[in-house]
Order: C-alpha cells, then sequence, then structure tokens
C-alpha cells in the first residue's frame, strides 16, 4: 500500500510569497503584490491569471487551508 504525498504550501513559499496569495485571495482582482511573488504563486499554480485579474486556484485555496 503507497501513501499519498502531501504538498505543504507553507514549505514552498516564503512567509512574504505566502502572505501574497493571501491577498490575492482576499482582494482580487486588484492585489498590491510584488511581481517575483506573482511570477512564482503562478508558476506553482496557485494563482491564475484571467481576464478579471489574478485569481487563486484551487490548489493555492488547499495551500492556504492546510496552513491554518
Amino acid at each position: 500500500m503507497s501513501a499519498a504525498m502531501t504538498v505543504h504550501t507553507q514549505k514552498l513559499l516564503t512567509p512574504e510569497e505566502f502572505a501574497s496569495l493571501i491577498e490575492i485571495a482576499v482582494t482580487s482582482p486588484d492585489p498590491h503584490i510584488p511581481q517575483a511573488h506573482m511570477t512564482k504563486l503562478v508558476a506553482l499554480g496557485y494563482v491564475a491569471l484571467t481576464a478579471k485579474g489574478p485569481v487563486v486556484t484551487g490548489d493555492g485555496l488547499v495551500g492556504i487551508t492546510e496552513s491554518e
């Protein structure tokens, strides 16, 4: 029997990047976060860039809830 691997967002993101993820979740469509954070969050699949602005994906929401 094999165990499923769980990805913990807080280990992949710095505290500042994690704060940016929270800000996107709360203040979309116009969050004020560093471009480097946005680039990393999109690359990890935690944020999607849409016509209405950045939105947190399902994976991003799971990461937020796992950290609580």
